[in-house]
Protein backbone atom coordinates (compact mmCIF):
# COMPACT_ATOMS: atom_id res chain seq x y z
CA UNK A 1 0.00 0.00 0.00
CA UNK A 2 1.35 3.41 -1.01
CA UNK A 3 1.11 6.02 1.73
CA UNK A 4 0.44 9.74 1.28
CA UNK A 5 3.60 11.86 1.05
CA UNK A 6 2.10 14.35 3.51
CA UNK A 7 0.53 12.05 6.12
CA UNK A 8 0.18 8.38 6.96
CA UNK A 9 -3.11 7.80 5.13
CA UNK A 10 -3.53 5.52 2.13
CA UNK A 11 -2.76 7.27 -1.17
CA UNK A 12 -5.47 7.52 -3.83
CA UNK A 13 -3.20 9.10 -6.46
CA UNK A 14 0.50 9.11 -7.31
CA UNK A 15 1.86 11.94 -9.44
CA UNK A 16 4.67 10.40 -11.47
CA UNK A 17 6.03 13.83 -12.45
CA UNK A 18 6.71 15.14 -8.94
CA UNK A 19 6.94 11.72 -7.31
CA UNK A 20 4.38 12.58 -4.65
CA UNK A 21 1.48 10.46 -3.42
CA UNK A 22 -1.78 11.96 -2.19
CA UNK A 23 -4.44 10.67 0.19
CA UNK A 24 -8.05 11.68 -0.40
CA UNK A 25 -7.81 14.97 1.57
CA UNK A 26 -4.45 16.03 0.17
CA UNK A 27 -5.49 15.07 -3.36
CA UNK A 28 -8.61 17.27 -3.16
CA UNK A 29 -6.43 20.16 -1.96
CA UNK A 30 -3.87 19.53 -4.74
CA UNK A 31 -6.55 19.31 -7.44
CA UNK A 32 -8.50 22.39 -6.38
CA UNK A 33 -5.35 24.46 -5.98
CA UNK A 34 -4.27 23.46 -9.49
CA UNK A 35 -7.61 24.53 -11.02
CA UNK A 36 -7.74 27.82 -9.08
CA UNK A 37 -4.24 28.59 -10.35
CA UNK A 38 -5.35 27.93 -13.95
CA UNK A 39 -8.39 30.21 -13.53
CA UNK A 40 -6.19 33.02 -12.16
CA UNK A 41 -3.40 32.52 -14.71
CA UNK A 42 -5.72 32.94 -17.68
CA UNK A 43 -8.09 35.51 -16.14
CA UNK A 44 -11.07 33.23 -16.70
CA UNK A 45 -13.48 34.80 -14.24
CA UNK A 46 -14.17 38.36 -13.18
CA UNK A 47 -15.52 39.73 -9.92
CA UNK A 48 -19.13 39.45 -11.08
CA UNK A 49 -20.19 36.56 -13.31
CA UNK A 50 -23.14 34.39 -14.23
CA UNK A 51 -21.25 31.15 -14.85
CA UNK A 52 -23.01 28.58 -17.00
CA UNK A 53 -21.46 25.14 -16.57
CA UNK A 54 -21.86 22.71 -19.45
CA UNK A 55 -22.69 19.42 -17.72
CA UNK A 56 -23.09 15.93 -19.16
CA UNK A 57 -23.44 14.07 -15.87
CA UNK A 58 -20.04 12.42 -16.41
CA UNK A 59 -16.90 12.55 -14.28
CA UNK A 60 -15.30 15.66 -15.79
CA UNK A 61 -18.35 17.90 -15.90
CA UNK A 62 -19.58 16.85 -12.45
CA UNK A 63 -16.11 17.57 -11.05
CA UNK A 64 -16.16 21.01 -12.66
CA UNK A 65 -19.65 21.77 -11.37
CA UNK A 66 -18.69 20.71 -7.84
CA UNK A 67 -15.51 22.79 -7.78
CA UNK A 68 -17.13 25.92 -9.24
CA UNK A 69 -20.04 25.52 -6.81
CA UNK A 70 -17.54 25.52 -3.92
CA UNK A 71 -15.86 28.64 -5.30
CA UNK A 72 -19.18 30.41 -5.94
CA UNK A 73 -20.20 29.98 -2.30
CA UNK A 74 -17.19 32.11 -1.39
CA UNK A 75 -17.94 34.76 -4.01
CA UNK A 76 -21.43 36.20 -3.60
CA UNK A 77 -21.12 38.04 -6.93
CA UNK A 78 -21.01 34.78 -8.84
CA UNK A 79 -24.19 33.06 -9.97
CA UNK A 80 -23.99 29.47 -11.13
CA UNK A 81 -26.28 27.63 -13.56
CA UNK A 82 -25.69 24.10 -14.79
CA UNK A 83 -26.90 23.28 -18.30
CA UNK A 84 -27.12 19.69 -19.49
CA UNK A 85 -27.61 19.00 -23.19
CA UNK A 86 -29.58 15.82 -23.82
CA UNK A 87 -28.43 14.79 -27.29
CA UNK A 88 -30.93 11.96 -27.48
CA UNK A 89 -28.69 8.88 -27.33
CA UNK A 90 -30.88 5.96 -26.36
CA UNK A 91 -29.55 3.86 -23.49
CA UNK A 92 -26.88 6.41 -22.56
CA UNK A 93 -27.84 9.98 -21.76
CA UNK A 94 -30.81 9.02 -19.56
CA UNK A 95 -28.31 7.22 -17.33
CA UNK A 96 -26.24 10.37 -16.68
CA UNK A 97 -29.03 12.92 -16.16
CA UNK A 98 -29.83 11.66 -12.61
CA UNK A 99 -26.28 12.54 -11.48
CA UNK A 100 -26.89 16.22 -12.26
CA UNK A 101 -30.42 16.27 -10.84
CA UNK A 102 -29.37 14.63 -7.58
CA UNK A 103 -26.38 16.93 -7.11
CA UNK A 104 -28.23 20.12 -8.07
CA UNK A 105 -31.21 19.44 -5.81
CA UNK A 106 -29.02 18.40 -2.88
CA UNK A 107 -26.78 21.47 -3.17
CA UNK A 108 -29.46 23.95 -4.32
CA UNK A 109 -27.71 24.57 -7.65
CA UNK A 110 -29.76 26.15 -10.41
CA UNK A 111 -29.92 23.89 -13.46
CA UNK A 112 -31.60 23.47 -16.81
CA UNK A 113 -31.86 20.46 -19.10
CA UNK A 114 -32.09 21.25 -22.82
CA UNK A 115 -32.07 18.90 -25.78
CA UNK A 116 -31.23 18.50 -29.44
CA UNK A 117 -34.92 17.76 -29.93
CA UNK A 118 -35.86 21.13 -28.42
CA UNK A 119 -33.37 23.22 -30.39
CA UNK A 120 -32.96 21.19 -33.60
CA UNK A 121 -36.17 19.17 -33.84
CA UNK A 122 -34.31 15.84 -33.92
CA UNK A 123 -32.35 13.63 -31.52
CA UNK A 124 -28.75 12.64 -32.28
CA UNK A 125 -29.88 9.07 -32.94
CA UNK A 126 -32.34 10.39 -35.53
CA UNK A 127 -29.69 12.69 -37.06
CA UNK A 128 -27.20 9.81 -37.37
CA UNK A 129 -29.89 7.65 -38.99
CA UNK A 130 -30.84 10.39 -41.48
CA UNK A 131 -27.16 10.97 -42.32
CA UNK A 132 -26.63 7.29 -43.06
CA UNK A 133 -29.76 7.10 -45.21
CA UNK A 134 -28.50 10.08 -47.22
CA UNK A 135 -25.04 8.57 -47.60
CA UNK A 136 -23.32 11.44 -45.77
CA UNK A 137 -19.73 10.66 -44.71
CA UNK A 138 -19.85 12.23 -41.24
CA UNK A 139 -19.26 10.26 -38.05
CA UNK A 140 -21.76 10.56 -35.15
CA UNK A 141 -19.18 12.52 -33.13
CA UNK A 142 -18.93 15.13 -35.91
CA UNK A 143 -22.64 15.89 -35.67
CA UNK A 144 -22.59 15.74 -31.89
CA UNK A 145 -19.64 18.10 -31.47
CA UNK A 146 -21.04 20.76 -33.79
CA UNK A 147 -24.61 20.60 -32.51
CA UNK A 148 -23.59 20.41 -28.82
CA UNK A 149 -21.58 23.63 -29.17
CA UNK A 150 -24.47 25.24 -31.03
CA UNK A 151 -27.09 24.24 -28.43
CA UNK A 152 -24.84 25.02 -25.43
CA UNK A 153 -24.12 28.53 -26.71
CA UNK A 154 -27.81 29.20 -27.30
CA UNK A 155 -28.83 27.76 -23.92
CA UNK A 156 -26.13 29.76 -22.11
CA UNK A 157 -27.33 32.90 -23.87
CA UNK A 158 -30.96 32.10 -23.06
CA UNK A 159 -30.27 31.91 -19.30
CA UNK A 160 -28.23 35.13 -19.38
CA UNK A 161 -24.80 33.60 -18.84
CA UNK A 162 -21.76 35.86 -18.98
CA UNK A 163 -19.34 32.95 -19.37
CA UNK A 164 -19.67 29.29 -20.35
CA UNK A 165 -17.41 26.83 -18.50
CA UNK A 166 -16.74 23.47 -20.12
CA UNK A 167 -14.93 20.50 -18.57
CA UNK A 168 -12.43 19.87 -21.37
CA UNK A 169 -9.36 18.48 -19.64
CA UNK A 170 -5.72 18.32 -20.75
CA UNK A 171 -6.27 14.92 -22.38
CA UNK A 172 -9.21 16.23 -24.44
CA UNK A 173 -7.19 19.22 -25.60
CA UNK A 174 -4.03 17.38 -26.69
CA UNK A 175 -6.14 14.68 -28.37
CA UNK A 176 -7.90 17.39 -30.39
CA UNK A 177 -4.52 18.97 -31.16
CA UNK A 178 -3.24 15.72 -32.69
CA UNK A 179 -6.52 15.13 -34.56
CA UNK A 180 -6.23 18.58 -36.14
CA UNK A 181 -2.62 17.90 -37.16
CA UNK A 182 -3.69 14.62 -38.77
CA UNK A 183 -6.52 16.40 -40.61
CA UNK A 184 -4.26 19.34 -41.57
CA UNK A 185 -6.67 21.71 -39.78
CA UNK A 186 -4.15 24.27 -38.57
CA UNK A 187 -6.71 27.06 -38.27
CA UNK A 188 -8.59 25.02 -35.65
CA UNK A 189 -5.43 24.56 -33.57
CA UNK A 190 -5.27 28.29 -32.89
CA UNK A 191 -8.72 28.03 -31.27
CA UNK A 192 -7.65 25.46 -28.67
CA UNK A 193 -7.21 28.10 -26.00
CA UNK A 194 -8.15 28.04 -22.31
CA UNK A 195 -10.33 31.11 -22.96
CA UNK A 196 -12.43 31.82 -26.06
CA UNK A 197 -13.66 35.42 -26.10
CA UNK A 198 -16.59 37.03 -27.90
CA UNK A 199 -14.57 37.93 -30.97
CA UNK A 200 -16.76 40.95 -31.59
CA UNK A 201 -20.02 38.97 -31.69
CA UNK A 202 -22.60 39.55 -28.95
CA UNK A 203 -24.26 36.22 -29.67
CA UNK A 204 -21.22 34.24 -28.54
CA UNK A 205 -20.95 33.47 -24.82
CA UNK A 206 -17.23 33.54 -23.86
CA UNK A 207 -15.95 30.05 -23.02
CA UNK A 208 -13.44 28.95 -20.44
CA UNK A 209 -11.71 25.63 -19.74
CA UNK A 210 -10.76 25.54 -16.03
CA UNK A 211 -9.45 21.95 -16.46
CA UNK A 212 -7.01 23.06 -19.18
CA UNK A 213 -4.04 21.67 -17.23
CA UNK A 214 -5.83 18.82 -15.45
CA UNK A 215 -5.26 15.23 -16.53
CA UNK A 216 -8.36 13.13 -17.24
CA UNK A 217 -7.20 10.67 -14.59
CA UNK A 218 -7.13 13.46 -12.01
CA UNK A 219 -10.65 14.70 -12.73
CA UNK A 220 -11.91 11.09 -12.60
CA UNK A 221 -10.36 10.57 -9.16
CA UNK A 222 -11.74 13.91 -7.95
CA UNK A 223 -15.23 12.83 -9.05
CA UNK A 224 -14.93 9.45 -7.35
CA UNK A 225 -13.53 10.65 -4.00
CA UNK A 226 -16.30 13.27 -3.83
CA UNK A 227 -19.01 10.73 -4.72
CA UNK A 228 -20.09 12.66 -7.80
CA UNK A 229 -20.45 9.72 -10.21
CA UNK A 230 -20.79 5.97 -10.05
CA UNK A 231 -17.58 3.93 -10.53
CA UNK A 232 -19.23 2.07 -13.44
CA UNK A 233 -19.71 5.22 -15.56
CA UNK A 234 -20.58 4.29 -19.16
CA UNK A 235 -18.83 5.53 -22.27
CA UNK A 236 -20.88 7.01 -25.11
CA UNK A 237 -21.80 4.19 -27.55
CA UNK A 238 -20.71 6.34 -30.50
CA UNK A 239 -17.17 6.95 -29.13
CA UNK A 240 -15.65 3.89 -30.81
CA UNK A 241 -16.35 5.36 -34.26
CA UNK A 242 -14.14 8.39 -33.56
CA UNK A 243 -10.41 8.59 -34.26
CA UNK A 244 -10.17 10.19 -30.81
CA UNK A 245 -10.76 6.73 -29.31
CA UNK A 246 -7.53 5.46 -30.92
CA UNK A 247 -5.49 8.60 -30.19
CA UNK A 248 -6.58 8.49 -26.56
CA UNK A 249 -5.22 4.95 -26.18
CA UNK A 250 -1.92 5.83 -27.86
CA UNK A 251 -1.44 8.90 -25.62
CA UNK A 252 -2.26 6.96 -22.47
CA UNK A 253 0.29 4.30 -23.41
CA UNK A 254 2.93 6.99 -24.08
CA UNK A 255 2.16 8.80 -20.82
CA UNK A 256 2.53 5.60 -18.84
CA UNK A 257 5.89 4.83 -20.45
CA UNK A 258 7.11 8.44 -20.65
CA UNK A 259 5.46 10.55 -17.89
CA UNK A 260 5.00 14.17 -18.97
CA UNK A 261 4.17 13.38 -22.61
CA UNK A 262 0.76 15.04 -22.38
CA UNK A 263 2.11 18.19 -20.72
CA UNK A 264 4.80 18.36 -23.40
CA UNK A 265 2.13 18.26 -26.10
CA UNK A 266 0.18 21.00 -24.32
CA UNK A 267 3.26 23.26 -24.28
CA UNK A 268 3.76 22.45 -27.98
CA UNK A 269 0.15 23.41 -28.68
CA UNK A 270 0.56 26.74 -26.91
CA UNK A 271 3.64 27.61 -28.96
CA UNK A 272 2.14 26.47 -32.28
CA UNK A 273 -1.22 28.20 -31.72
CA UNK A 274 0.59 31.45 -30.91
CA UNK A 275 2.58 31.25 -34.14
CA UNK A 276 -0.56 30.51 -36.18
CA UNK A 277 -2.47 33.38 -34.63
CA UNK A 278 0.35 35.83 -35.27
CA UNK A 279 0.65 34.63 -38.86
CA UNK A 280 -3.06 35.17 -39.42
CA UNK A 281 -2.92 38.58 -37.72
CA UNK A 282 -5.62 37.72 -35.18
CA UNK A 283 -8.22 36.99 -37.85
CA UNK A 284 -9.49 34.15 -35.65
CA UNK A 285 -10.74 36.66 -33.09
CA UNK A 286 -13.48 37.87 -35.43
CA UNK A 287 -16.83 36.19 -35.93
CA UNK A 288 -19.32 36.61 -38.72
CA UNK A 289 -23.06 36.20 -38.25
CA UNK A 290 -24.58 33.08 -39.79
CA UNK A 291 -26.96 34.22 -42.53
CA UNK A 292 -29.33 31.35 -41.72
CA UNK A 293 -29.70 31.23 -37.91
CA UNK A 294 -28.02 34.49 -36.83
CA UNK A 295 -25.54 32.80 -34.48
CA UNK A 296 -21.80 33.56 -34.49
CA UNK A 297 -19.85 31.71 -37.16
CA UNK A 298 -16.41 31.57 -38.79
CA UNK A 299 -18.13 31.69 -42.20
CA UNK A 300 -21.31 33.18 -43.73
CA UNK A 301 -23.09 29.93 -42.82
CA UNK A 302 -22.29 28.18 -39.53
CA UNK A 303 -21.36 24.50 -39.45
CA UNK A 304 -24.59 23.60 -37.64
CA UNK A 305 -26.68 25.04 -40.46
CA UNK A 306 -24.44 23.37 -43.06
CA UNK A 307 -25.10 20.00 -41.42
CA UNK A 308 -28.82 20.69 -41.10
CA UNK A 309 -28.94 21.60 -44.79
CA UNK A 310 -27.23 18.36 -45.81
CA UNK A 311 -29.46 16.36 -43.50
CA UNK A 312 -32.54 18.00 -45.02
CA UNK A 313 -33.88 19.16 -41.65
CA UNK A 314 -34.03 22.88 -42.43
CA UNK A 315 -37.27 24.47 -43.54
CA UNK A 316 -37.71 24.97 -47.28
CA UNK A 317 -37.23 28.72 -46.81
CA UNK A 318 -33.97 28.19 -44.88
CA UNK A 319 -32.74 25.66 -47.46
CA UNK A 320 -33.37 28.14 -50.25
CA UNK A 321 -31.42 30.75 -48.31
CA UNK A 322 -28.49 28.33 -47.89
CA UNK A 323 -28.38 27.72 -51.65
CA UNK A 324 -28.47 31.45 -52.31
CA UNK A 325 -25.60 32.12 -49.88
CA UNK A 326 -23.53 29.26 -51.32
CA UNK A 327 -23.98 30.72 -54.81
CA UNK A 328 -22.89 34.07 -53.38
CA UNK A 329 -19.87 32.50 -51.65
CA UNK A 330 -18.84 29.52 -53.85
CA UNK A 331 -15.94 28.55 -51.55
CA UNK A 332 -18.52 27.26 -49.04
CA UNK A 333 -19.09 24.25 -51.30
CA UNK A 334 -15.90 22.67 -49.98
CA UNK A 335 -17.56 22.35 -46.56
CA UNK A 336 -20.34 20.19 -47.98
CA UNK A 337 -20.16 16.47 -48.66
CA UNK A 338 -22.46 17.02 -51.59
CA UNK A 339 -24.58 19.82 -53.03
Amino acid sequence: MVKCSFCERKAVYVNHLNGKAYCKLHFISYFERKVRRTIRKHGMLGEKEHIVVGVSGGKDSMSLLHLLHKLSKKNKNWRLTAVLVDEGIRGYRENTIPALKTYAERNMVEYRIVSFKEYLGFTLDEIVSIGRERGLPYLPCSYCGVFRRYVLNRAARDVGGTVLATAHNLDDIVQTYLMNIINNSWDKIARLKPVAERGGHEGFVPRIKPFYEVLEKESAIYALVNGLVRPDYQQCPYAEYNIRFTIRKILNDLEEKYPGTKYGLLRSLEKVSGLIENAQKNVLKSFETCKICGDPSSHPICKACMYRFELGILSSEESSRVKYVINEYPYLRKFLARF
